[in-house]
């Protein structure tokens, strides 16, 4: 048997200045994601644990803990963390590879699956924050939580865009801005763990201004914007016409007319 994959490397070349993935179909018929590296190559699995392994039978290793600790008998005493180091480095791994898997389908876009990795590793944050014993090891894991977050919300605002829906975008654009921000204020503080800037929080709220100024007005917003410039050129004409018209766009019962209007005594 040849192992040597000199032949597949050289035709796949790296980029060092670009991330590069494809999809492949393996040998028996599955679908793969190959991401180029440095050094290699990584194959993942599509869906599941990206390295196809089904820890203690679970589907990852976050069911398995969850699971393990919902059944723990509640009425026991605690004699250590509920989360030792083994199991906290074998969450950190999976989330590892989850990592790799979302920036992969976020390169291929596909948005859905951004969507279930990230909140794959966001789940096993949650789940650290709450069961391992030292701000130190939930560090450990909730470093990388503005980056999930900011790539779960450019995904779904990226699908919205795709169905032309800018209002949609802006709303998960500024749902990530919120959690990223909760989130730097629960650690506030902290200066051994917290630096100054967030860079996935000044890209969301870029984004979120970009996305805004690109957004299609509907006709209610252009009346009114058109309306606010016939009033600074002081073109009265023109703004009595385009107040009459906002007056039509508004619901019937917003407009009442003077027989419908409640008499006066």
């Amino acid at each position: 048997m040849k192992y040597d994959i000199g032949d597949l490397l050289n035709s796949w070349p790296f980029d060092p200045d670009e991330f590069i993935a494809r999809r492949i179909t393996a040998r028996d018929g599955t679908e793969k994601i190959q991401i180029r590296i440095d050094m290699g190559i990584l194959q993942l699995d599509v869906s599941g644990r990206p390295d196809g392994h089904r820890p203690h039978g679970a589907e990852s290793f976050l069911h398995h803990f969850r699971q393990s600790l919902r059944s723990r008998p509640g009425s026991l005493p605690r004699s250590g963390p509920e989360l030792d180091e083994q199991s906290c480095e074998d969450l950190f791994q999976e989330a590892w590879q989850y990592y790799q898997r979302y920036l992969a389908l976020f390169f291929l876009e596909d948005y859905e699956g951004v969507e279930r990795d990230t909140g794959h590793n966001l789940a096993i944050f949650d789940l650290v924050h709450e069961h391992a014993d030292s701000d130190e090891v939930k560090w450990y894991f909730e470093q990388y939580l503005p980056h999930a977050v900011m790539m779960q919300a450019r995904a779904r605002a990226m699908a919205a865009l795709d169905a032309k829906d800018y209002d949609a975008a802006l709303r998960h654009v500024q749902r990530g801005i919120d959690r990223i921000e909760q989130f730097l204020g629960e650690w506030e503080g902290e200066e051994d763990v917290m630096d100054e800037d967030c860079p996935e929080l000044t890209f969301l709220s870029d984004w979120y201004e970009e996305l805004e100024k690109e957004r299609p007005l509907s006709q209610k917003e252009q009346l009114e914007r058109d309306l606010h410039v016939a009033v600074e050129a002081e073109n009265f004409e023109e703004a009595a016409r385009l107040r009459d018209k906002l007056r039509t766009l508004r619901p019937a019962f917003l407009n009442p007319s003077p027989e419908r209007s409640p008499s006066t005594s």
